[in-house]
């Protein structure tokens, strides 16, 4: 399975920040990083007027946007696919998987300390030290999920 390492704290604590972050450093290193945002509201990803929300409003179950090198699926729910179903499905191009959200999972898990600024973090990656890191330690901070997930 892809590594996934969860990103967990308060609403507004820089998770998103945190995440564009270490993609940026690590797809820079020449990983391919795959991001999931877990979300317990509904959304839309459309525009009204455009023939894919035409498509759906009319009764579609699912419906693709495909361009030569994008890919997005709409598609209603009989029940959340697991992490290991949307992982093997979408994520199989990746080396690593950031998730924002499943706090109560048993992922490996990267932890916003609420109060921080801006999004100081303290690792609970498995086996490893609780280490605190800055927002200037982006570095040091993909420096350990590349020592322990990607080599």
């Amino acid at each position: 399975m892809t590594p996934c390492i969860a990103v967990v704290g308060p609403s507004g604590s820089g998770k998103t920040t945190l995440m564009t972050g270490l993609i940026k450093v690590l797809t820079a290193r020449g990983y391919r990083v795959g991001a999931i945002k877990h979300t317990h509201h509904d959304f839309e990803i459309d525009h009204p007027g455009k023939d894919s929300v035409a498509l759906k409003a009319a009764g579609a179950v699912t419906v693709a946007l495909v361009a030569p090198h994008k890919l997005a699926l709409v598609s209603d729910l009989v029940q959340e696919p697991s992490l290991e179903e949307l992982l093997s499905r979408y994520f199989n191009a990746v080396q690593l998987v950031l998730v924002e959200g499943l706090k109560h999972s048993a992922l490996p898990k990267i932890l916003l300390v609420e109060g921080a600024s801006p999004f100081a973090v303290s690792n609970v990656l498995t086996s490893v030290p609780a280490r605190r890191f800055g927002p200037e330690e982006i570095e040091q901070l993909a420096d350990l999920l590349e020592k322990r997930f990607l080599r």
